[in-house]
């Protein structure tokens, strides 16, 4: 990947290159990308079914049918803080795949049940390493949201009380490895952080330390495993270590064949080891995906940009005009008009008249 932390904006999972905020603010927000793993943290038995079926449809991006399992979750049993915590991951998770926020105010009321029914479970269970976790993640999607919208000070004091609550999780559980997502990226992030927002500093750490608390969350967490993979394929490929990032890309492949967040992380595989007609194609089945769906405009003309691009250095000249054409003759989104200026000087440029 060509310098992590500078060349990736909030727009991803899947990680990509948009308008150049951080990659490593990207991952923070997307910290709660669910995915059910034996052994570690422990989980009721009747949250552990709803985590699994809501968690599977956030990570296939099919975000409509998350926020509704995690509503009746939520309304058929209201002691039960799983619910509104995977509805707010799934606003969130929604926003950061589609590089819109599509309802701020509906996150923001997502946000303030979710920590209330996280509290209520508190009063009623006691603190466990659990709750805390959930509170953790809370406070930090809340804290992603204003870094995403570029006020930091907002996010620096739940950020704050989001990293305390997950190390307090960890010290009364140290097989908790969920926590190791969050902990694990901003460690490895953090020098990037603290150049963007000069005055958030959470806690010392380095990059390899914060490798390390992702490998063993991607081995072991419940709720994080596949957060800290889809992490790690990234964080490979800025380590020169590419075949660790295919492993990764392949293995999630084959588990979730529809998610837009694993497609990304193809195509920049495939972007950062120059193979261009790979990467073309990867952008193409994204652009595809994204234009299926009715917030998917912006990111489609984004991903068959790339596709043009990519199909003009591998020398596939008449795939690289098609794609071009795609764009030109759709375009209907404003926030495109640089993107559409760009892919018409690349059109130009491969049919000189």
């Amino acid at each position: 990947m060509n310098n992590y932390c500078n060349s990736y904006d909030m727009s991803l999972p899947r990680l990509r290159k948009r308008s150049g905020l951080p990659s490593c603010l990207i991952l923070i927000f997307s910290i709660m990308i669910f995915a059910p793993a034996a052994h570690a943290l422990q989980i009721p038995d009747s949250h552990r079914r709803i985590a699994e079926i809501t968690i599977r449809e956030i990570l296939e991006c099919r975000f409509e049918n998350a926020l509704q399992t995690a509503e009746l979750a939520y309304a058929a049993d209201n002691k039960n803080p799983i619910g509104p915590v995977l509805h707010l991951v799934a606003l969130g998770m929604r926003d950061v795949d589609f590089d819109s926020t599509i309802d701020a105010a509906a996150f923001l009321r997502s946000f303030e049940r979710a920590r209330a029914a996280v509290e209520e479970y508190e009063r009623v269970n006691g603190v466990s390493s659990y709750s805390l976790t959930l509170k953790g993640f809370t406070l930090g999607i809340h804290a992603s949201y204003h870094l995403k919208n570029g006020s930091y000070f907002s996010a620096a004091s739940t950020g704050l009380d989001a990293i305390r609550h997950m190390k307090e999780a960890q010290e009364l559980d140290p097989n908790n490895t969920d926590v190791n997502f969050f902990l694990g990226l901003y460690d490895y992030a953090k020098a990037d952080i603290r150049k963007k927002v000069k005055v958030i500093f959470w806690f010392p750490g380095n990059k390899q330390s914060g490798i390390r608390q992702l490998e063993e969350g991607a081995r072991s967490a419940v709720l994080t495993r596949i957060a800290s993979q889809l992490a790690l394929s990234d964080i490979y490929l800025e380590q020169r270590q590419p075949q660790k990032s295919r492993s990764i890309i392949d293995r999630l492949k084959k588990e979730l064949p529809n998610s837009r967040f694993v497609m990304w992380s193809e195509a920049k595989y495939y972007e950062n080891q120059n193979m261009h007609s790979e990467a073309a194609r990867a952008y193409g089945r994204l652009a595809d995906s994204y234009s299926k769906s009715p917030h998917g405009t912006f990111n489609a003309i984004v991903t068959r940009n790339k596709q043009a691009h990519q199909h003009a250095r591998a020398g596939e000249t008449e795939a690289a005009i098609n794609a071009c054409r795609q764009i030109l003759e759709r375009n209907n989104d404003r926030r495109a008009n640089s993107l559409v200026r760009d892919t018409q000087r690349l059109f130009n440029r491969l049919t000189p008249r």
